[in-house]
């Protein structure tokens, strides 16, 4: 028997009692009362049947906080471990960032010097290629047929025909040079004159050299304005000039230096 106190007038206390009933072992009987100071006495008898469907709750509450218990430490140990692995992959993350960060300022400062040698070579080329075509420029300048074919002084006659040509005669010891840069493409007879000289100046332009004298350069060698052809002796001072453009005959004063 239980007593206990309910207040400062009044004791209480709760007794089990046991009983043996036909069918079955026990039959259990939970009584409650309270005394007060002044004598009154309560009961409250509770039968063994509440007691058992009290307890068998009480048995499945408990059973129930147990299952919840152990699935949140099941759900607590799978919350730590995916924590201890987020964790771990945010430290992998972190380094890999770092790391990332690191070779990102490497290629920055690679990016910068290769930046300074494009540069560089972009004005080195522009440079040579300035120069190239300042030298194409000479280059072709050199090989246009403007030249005087001639060293020495001469006199100039235009001749009239359907194909236009300048008769030039020069004194003696002079040369008869070549007009402008370029190939030797044939030198062969003429019904006017000895030899027949012709210079493919490789840009559509062909000068044509015809003169009695000697011819000093062969086939297929490569001249420059100024390279001697004939040399004038007494023979040989009157030189037929052409130009053919296109392979078209086109009047020779139009490109002829007459100042040499």
């Amino acid at each position: 028997m239980v007593y206990f106190l309910i207040g400062k007038k009044c004791y209480g206390g709760i007794f089990l009692t046991e009983e043996k009933k036909r069918g079955r072992k026990y039959n259990y009987t939970l009584m409650l009362f309270a005394d007060s100071r002044e004598g009154n006495i309560r009961q409250l008898w509770i039968d063994s049947v509440v007691v058992e469907v009290v307890a068998a709750l009480l048995a499945v509450i408990m059973i129930a906080l147990a299952v919840i218990c152990f699935r949140r430490g099941e759900a607590l140990a799978v919350l730590r471990e995916t924590s201890a692995g987020q964790t771990q992959r945010i430290q992998a993350l972190e380094k890999e960032n770092g790391e990332l960060i690191t070779k990102a300022r490497e290629l920055t400062v690679k990016q910068k010097e290769l930046s300074q040698k494009v540069i560089v070579l972009s004005d080195t080329i522009n440079r040579k290629v300035d120069e190239e075509e300042a030298n194409e420029a000479k280059e072709a300048k050199a090989r246009m047929p403007i030249g005087f074919p001639m060293t020495s002084s001469a006199s100039v006659e235009l001749v009239d025909a359907e194909e236009p040509m300048v008769k030039l005669t020069g004194a003696e010891s002079g040369n008869i040079v070549a007009a402008g840069g370029g190939i030797v493409e044939s030198i062969t007879s003429d019904s006017g004159y000895l030899h027949c000289v012709r210079i493919d100046h490789g840009n559509g332009y062909t000068s044509i050299y015809r003169n009695d004298g000697d011819v000093r350069v062969k086939e297929g060698v490569e001249v420059v304005r100024g390279s001697i052809l004939y040399v004038i002796d007494e023979d040989n001072t009157e030189l037929g000039y052409q130009i053919l453009y296109e392979n078209k005959y086109m009047d020779p004063m139009e490109l002829l230096n007459i100042n040499g």
